[in-house]
């Protein structure tokens, strides 16, 4: 894509998904990715805080909330995914999986720009990933509070939180299990990001409406 510029791009990019999602064989690859299928052939799931359904047909919420575009770009492309794990249990940045350079003026450099809306209010933010399905981990090495999104086994994502001391500011880390690009193509690791983006934003309030912070991704 390198990240869909436009919302006709990231249609155009789901149709694609959708499309090889109604030929695929869910009651093999879902347990291969580590999902479950109910007795219909479907795939239940909760991505991000959010109950949907996946069949070849689509993907649908089970839930009062419509499923996003970029959201149901990543799912079907998880389900369609030819890479398995295992993982490697070390977490990475975005263009450190794909050897693309991401410059400061490059889209990729903004996908998690709007995080710094958080401002350092850790407790919020604490509040606002357990709504949308994070795990604590504890600290990590580098000092971060660090959170893990797992709801897709094979594609873990991790937040590390900097939180603000005497010698420097709050920051927030993006990072996917170096085993990602494996899985997934570049522009579903970016989508990604933007979904964990919203969710984040607009779970803790900081946002009501994910168009709140669209600009900042294109």
């Amino acid at each position: 894509m390198s990240k869909a510029k436009t919302i006709q791009s990231r249609v155009n990019y789901l149709q694609t998904q959708l499309a090889t999602l109604k030929e695929t064989n869910l009651a093999v690859q879902a347990p291969a990715l580590g999902l479950a299928v109910n007795d219909q052939g479907q795939v239940p799931l909760s991505f991000l805080g959010q109950a949907v359904l996946v069949s070849n047909e689509g993907i649908e919420s089970t839930g009062p909330t419509a499923v996003s575009v970029d959201a149901k770009s990543v799912i079907a492309h998880y389900l369609t995914s030819r890479g398995r794990g295992p993982l490697k249990g070390e977490f990475t940045p975005i263009n450190r999986l794909t050897g693309i350079t991401v410059s400061p003026s490059s889209p990729s450099a903004n996908l998690a720009k709007p995080l710094e809306m958080i401002d350092g209010d850790y407790a919020r933010f604490q509040k606002a990933a357990l709504q949308i399905g994070g795990r604590y981990q504890g600290l990590s090495a580098a000092g971060a509070q660090s959170w893990l999104f797992g709801d897709l086994p094979f594609l873990p994502i991790k937040i590390d939180f900097f939180e603000i001391d005497d010698e420097f500011p709050f920051e927030i880390k993006v990072l996917f299990d170096s085993s990602a690009n494996v899985i997934a193509s570049y522009e579903c690791l970016e989508l990604y990001i933007m979904c964990l983006t919203v969710g984040l934003l607009m779970a803790g309030g900081w946002i009501a409406d994910p168009d709140d912070c669209e600009a900042s991704f294109l």
